[in-house]
């Protein structure tokens, strides 16, 4: 048979044969070497591209721009594989910490579009360039992001959307089945237990705390479908996903750099180290530790004929000697931390609305003390910062001076007055006082915090700056009155003010302050403020029962002093402590009934109704 000769049409013989436009299925079917090339070099400039915006995802939680080079790394990256602790690497804790979507509902949609590109952009490789391309993608979620739980979710949405059997004949199909598992993960994410969340009393944070991953996953199936459409109409060539990606790594940043602000961050990192809710000054409950070393000691001088209640007290000086010192010097290396870190930020970010927070963070810090009176009679460390540090006056008068109307001025200008009443400027600290109960008496957290009608002005409502810190400018208030009744009513005409001043420097705190206000009482005797010191001295005694009776008497001596109506509210307290219901009524409706114009008037009503409310055989 002769062969057959093949058809040629005119002019075919001076073209290439190329492949019809139904074979070119992704990125690499182009064997051209341009085009390979092209491929190869967009490929990298892709995974740069992604691995900033890793970097950017990692730097919203902890303020570190390269993941590895941070402290603790890799124990950090193993912690975020244990399914049953809390940690701040799920998609739900992205969204309540460092900074709160509560607080900064703007970061909805910056964390919405940073996790929709963290989805999208892995699985569009692997269904564009190949599923082995989108590994580095893949490893930049787990390694920089330190997001490996994602990470493994997008390893199994890039198989369904790039490998058979998974792949379907419809691209688009398969970018929305590979979104699957991701719905899965961000569904679970979402019901894992945050005690924040469960906190959370209005409907609409708890839809805050959902709407970034909601948002990621309708950005997400928005991008696929974009680039998928584009990539149909350049016929698979090469720089399809690149434009896109520089989209969502600009977008987000410049959304987050001009709506939201790195001091934003930068406090709010502050803030969890060294606020209320840091980890560092930790109640601590030791008396079954303690306990368990009287039992040994004991045990080990028992034949010497020792009783136990010797071993206790030679057990708690032996405590006190040893904890003193260290713990004298751990809270000193944090405040020099703290005082450090709060001037970095209001020297990077002086015009911050978080300069005065960062300046209160500063002063409570250097102002805080263990409290070694709290150890000797309960057996329990507390810290304290009610007795402040002249180290802190300069960060309490900024704030006087830069943030009057705000609850951190509360705290100011009673600090203030506390330092210049001790330092004998009774007038002076008269006029902090006056400043800060003229300021503060009607003061109304509400008011201070803009509320919307709109469902959408509810939902972006920003909180104002001191609300994570929940100053209770109440209490500071009651202090701020209690502080001036006693400067204004015991200004000695023989003695003048040093009975006040010397008062004032004793430290509660201090193991030596029964001591030292005696001697106030010796050096001054039949002083104006006699009667207030000592009740003082009374107060300090413990247990209740042996504190009753001094207590009592103040009482009946301070009758018709500026120290009888407190005297009669620790009488009534001693008595509540003792679990004395009728006795805590009488004293504390004596008080109401006798002096209705004390500010002690309100304590002792509250005193009242939580005894009213307490169950039968329980008071």
């Amino acid at each position: 048979m002769l062969p057959i000769e093949p058809v040629i049409e005119q002019g075919a013989i001076d073209s290439p044969v190329s492949l019809p436009r139904s074979a070119h299925v992704d990125v690499w079917s182009r064997t051209d070497p341009k085009y390979r090339r092209r491929a190869v070099a967009l490929l990298i400039v892709n995974v740069l591209l992604f691995s900033g915006l890793t970097g950017v995802a990692y730097w919203l939680r902890t303020g570190v721009v390269f993941a590895p080079a941070a402290e603790n790394y890799w124990q950090t990256l193993a912690d975020t594989f244990l399914p049953t602790l809390e940690t701040k690497h799920t998609p739900t804790g992205l969204s309540l910490a460092p900074i709160s979507i509560e607080q900064v509902p703007m970061m909805i949609p910056v964390l919405g579009l940073v996790l929709a590109a963290l989805v999208s952009i892995p699985i569009l490789t692997a269904m564009l360039y190949r599923f082995p391309c989108s590994l580095p993608f893949i490893l930049a979620v787990g390694f920089v992001a330190v997001m490996p739980w994602l990470a493994l979710v997008l390893l199994a949405s890039c198989l369904i959307a790039s490998v058979r059997p998974f792949r379907s004949s419809s691209r688009f199909a398969s970018a929305l089945m590979s979104l699957l598992p991701v719905i899965i993960y961000f569904f679970m994410a979402s019901r894992q237990s945050e005690p924040v969340v469960d906190v959370l009393a209005n409907p609409a944070d708890r839809i805050k705390v959902v709407a970034p991953l909601v948002m990621a996953v309708i950005g997400s199936a928005i991008v696929m479908g974009i680039v998928l459409i584009i990539a149909r109409v350049v016929n698979y060539r090469p720089g399809a996903i690149s434009p896109l990606l520089a989209i969502l790594f600009l977008a987000p940043a410049a959304m987050f750099e001009y709506k939201v602000g790195r001091d934003e961050l930068h406090y709010r990192l502050l803030e969890r180290e060294f606020g209320p809710g840091s980890q560092y000054f930790i109640q601590e409950e030791i008396q079954s530790e303690f306990e368990s070393s009287v039992e040994a000691e004991w045990a080990r001088k028992r034949s010497e004929g020792v009783t136990r209640d010797a071993v206790r007290d030679l057990m708690t000086t032996r405590w006190l000697l040893a904890l003193d010192p260290r713990l004298t010097e751990a809270t000193s290396r944090y405040t020099e931390r703290a005082a450090e870190a709060a001037g970095q930020f209001v020297k990077q970010f002086p015009d911050s609305v978080y300069a005065c927070n960062a300046l209160y963070l500063k002063g409570r810090a250097l102002d805080m003390r263990v409290n070694l009176n709290v150890f000797k009679h309960r057996h329990a460390i507390r810290f304290n910062d009610g007795f402040p540090s002249e180290k802190s006056r300069r960060a309490w008068e900024l704030i006087d001076a830069n943030a009057a109307e705000s609850p951190t001025a509360a705290v100011a200008l009673l600090r203030l007055a506390q330092l210049d009443a001790r330092e004998g400027a009774i007038d002076s600290a008269i006029a902090h006082l006056e400043k800060l109960i003229s300021r503060f008496t009607d003061y109304d957290p509400a008011a201070h915090t803009p509320r919307s009608t709109a469902f959408m002005g509810i939902i972006l409502e920003r909180q104002p700056p001191e609300a994570a810190i929940d100053i209770p400018v109440a209490r500071h208030l009651f202090e701020g009155r209690r502080l001036l009744d006693l400067l204004s009513s015991n200004r000695d005409p023989l003695y003048g003010d040093e009975p006040l001043a010397q008062y004032l420097r004793a430290d509660p705190r201090d193991l030596e302050y029964p001591r030292k206000l005696s001697a106030i009482l010796k050096r001054f005797a039949n002083c104006q403020l006699a009667d207030n010191i000592q009740l003082a001295l009374a107060v300090t005694l413990e247990p209740p029962d042996e504190r009753i009776d001094a207590v009592r008497m103040c009482a009946r001596q301070a009758a018709g002093g500026d120290a009888s109506a407190e005297a009669q509210f620790r009488l009534g307290e001693t008595y509540a402590e003792l679990k004395d219901a009728p006795a805590a009524r009488e004293a504390f409706r004596t008080l109401i009934e006798q002096q209705p114009n004390s500010i002690w008037r309100d304590p002792a009503e509250a005193h009242l109704r939580k005894l009213d409310a307490a169950p039968l055989g329980q008071e």
